[in-house]
């Protein structure tokens, strides 16, 4: 049976490089006691004008914390413990202002068969197959307006959304993208005021990430391909989603693909017994 092994990686963008602002994204991974791994990304709203990379590691650590109290994947992500989750936004334990606790998270916990995916806002996952081919899943809002947990601050405009999308006048866009086909569901924004989950079937499959939207924003690198170099690893020992993507990184810029956005990822890898 293959074993998991989890990292991750952050980087500020250019934009937000060139207007002397920190790096907006956030991440975290980690292995828990039974042997569940655990991937975290956040992405503060660069739209709020205000301090989101405080309230994009707020968010992360609760996430973290929330999946370290689990005993079982099916009690990852609950309604219960997203909304212990809202509570602790609404603490605002570094003080400061509402808009600086909005960002998107894209979470997943998996065992060695089964992962189990989160995402608040928008954002990305990826899978590896044992054929090599990468598939990337990107969710996008109306008006790339996302609906973000840390609203739990701003009531009404909670309220607006919770309106629009009980009419159902308001709908997420998943897209998702192999080489050469690309396929769109729509769904409905209801689902995601409480946070989208689904599970995935590890079987066949040597790796899964999960993304900022920043992934499809390297200069005019596609998603997929950005994704694909991101999950190009040569080998799975300590830092291994770190060194990759800085190597992408390293490769894009020679090509002139700069990261416009702040950029993250958290990844899992299965690794089979002998594999280096």
């Amino acid at each position: 049976m293959p074993t998991l092994t989890a990292d991750h990686y952050f980087t500020l963008g250019s934009s937000h490089a060139r207007a002397g602002e920190p790096c907006q994204d956030y991440a975290l991974s980690g292995t828990l006691k039974d042997a569940r791994v655990y991937g975290i990304v956040t992405d503060g709203c660069s739209g709020a004008k205000a301090r989101t990379d405080l309230g994009a590691r707020v968010l992360a650590l609760a996430m973290e914390s929330e999946l370290q109290h689990t005993s079982a994947l099916e009690d990852c992500f609950t309604p219960a413990s997203i909304q212990r989750i809202r509570k602790r936004l609404q603490s605002m334990p570094l003080g400061g202002s509402p808009p600086d606790y909005l960002a998107s998270v894209v979470a997943f916990c998996a065992t060695s068969t089964t992962a189990k995916l989160f995402m608040a806002g928008d954002g990305a996952y990826a899978t590896r197959h044992t054929s090599g081919t990468v598939q990337i899943t990107e969710a996008s809002w109306p008006d790339n307006a996302p609906y973000y947990l840390g609203y739990c601050l701003q009531p009404a405009v909670a309220a607006q959304f919770n309106a629009s999308a009980a009419k159902c006048a308001l709908r997420v866009q998943l897209s998702t993208h192999t080489a050469g086909t690309t396929s769109i569901q729509d769904v409905p924004a209801q689902d995601f005021l409480q946070g989208w989950t689904t599970e995935i079937d590890l079987s066949g499959i040597t790796a899964l990430a999960v993304f900022s939207d920043g992934i499809g924003q390297i200069s005019t690198l596609d998603a997929l391909d950005a994704a694909t170099a991101c999950l190009a690893f040569k080998n799975y020992e300590g830092s291994f989603v770190k060194r990759r993507a800085m190597k992408a990184l390293v490769q894009w810029e020679k090509s002139g693909h700069i990261p416009q956005d702040d950029f993250s990822i958290a990844a899992l890898a299965r690794v089979q017994e002998g594999t280096p």
